[in-house]
């Protein structure tokens, strides 16, 4: 489980905290405390690991993966069955009027949770069978070193390239645009001196893994050059490359797992989308102008 990743979801603990206070403060306002000798310890057992173990689960969802869809589904399909559990176990201790609309309540979030969950794990299962295409992609081309990166396992600048000229040609006769992503790492070359080269390579592999989780399945992702990556988008117009672009440099500052706490990784990014008339090599020119072109805004404010 990773730290980085429950600082993320920051949000859903406080809707943890907040939803079993109101559950447990909803009970003693409805109820009134049973003696102990009316308590059944059997049921108390049984429900009660009914409940620790669905908030595990919970704990354990926020702290292993990144924000998103799934996360979020199976956030609130687990929340839900949780306090249905949870007001299962406060009939043990409390005793409700016989008309408390409580009684009857507390089997609803338990279905609600169970259908969400449902769609959550069925989006769980699609997102598996898209890593696990990226896997397949990544490994037929492994073996080639002109065509895939050592290090990251990503492909290599030259099968970028190559691709890139025939997405261009494809653009040409299709008149369907695509667009391009490069993403720098800032200031990586000190990081580099810092933390070492077999460090600095895990922190390679760790960004290009947080690239390819968050590209679609169609899109394809390279390490250019050093710490500068590229990913090629088809079928996309500017606002949607855009957004992808926040997307993945928000993820990156969060995924390296192997550095220490007070060390992050941030990312220059930018994004084109072919023009007609636009060959490969000018629109990799253009990404590199405008990645430089923030570099040395940020030197300018510094």
């Amino acid at each position: 489980m990773n730290r980085r990743f429950a600082m993320l979801h920051r949000p859903f603990f406080v809707i943890l905290a907040c939803s079993i206070s109101a559950t447990l403060a909803l009970s003693a306002f409805l109820g009134q405390a049973k003696p102990v000798d009316h308590f059944d310890w059997i049921d108390v057992l049984g429900e009660g690991g009914m409940t620790v173990v669905t908030l595990l689960w919970l704990v354990a969802t926020l702290f292993s993966r990144l924000k998103g869809r799934v996360t979020t589904l199976l956030f609130f399909g687990l929340l839900a069955m949780h306090l249905s559990m949870l007001l299962d176990l406060l009939d043990e201790f409390w005793l409700y009027p016989s008309n408390a609309w409580i009684t009857t309540f507390e089997s609803i979030p338990a279905t609600l949770g169970m259908v969400i969950m449902s769609v959550a794990l069925y989006q769980w299962h699609l997102e598996q069978v898209n890593v696990n295409e990226q896997l397949q992609q990544r490994e037929r081309f492994y073996r080639d070193h002109s065509l895939s990166d050592f290090v990251t396992g990503l492909h290599s600048g030259v099968y970028m390239k190559q691709q890139l000229s025939r997405e261009v040609a494809l653009s040409e006769y299709s008149h369907q645009p695509f667009s391009v992503l490069m993403l720098d790492l800032k200031k990586f070359d000190r990081l580099h001196q810092r933390i070492g080269l077999v460090a600095s390579d895990q922190v390679l592999r760790e960004v290009a893994q947080c690239i390819e989780f968050n590209a679609r399945q169609q899109d394809l992702t390279c390490r250019f050059a050093s710490d500068r990556f590229i990913v090629l988008l088809p079928n996309t117009q500017q606002p949607a490359a855009n957004v992808m672009l926040r997307h993945i440099i928000h993820s990156i500052e969060h995924c390296t797992r192997s550095l220490p706490r007070d060390i992050s990784v941030q990312a220059y990014g930018t994004a084109v989308t072919w023009s007609i008339g636009q060959s490969s090599e000018q629109l990799i020119t253009q990404l590199c102008q405008q990645i430089e072109q923030q570099k040395q805004s940020v030197s300018v404010a510094a």
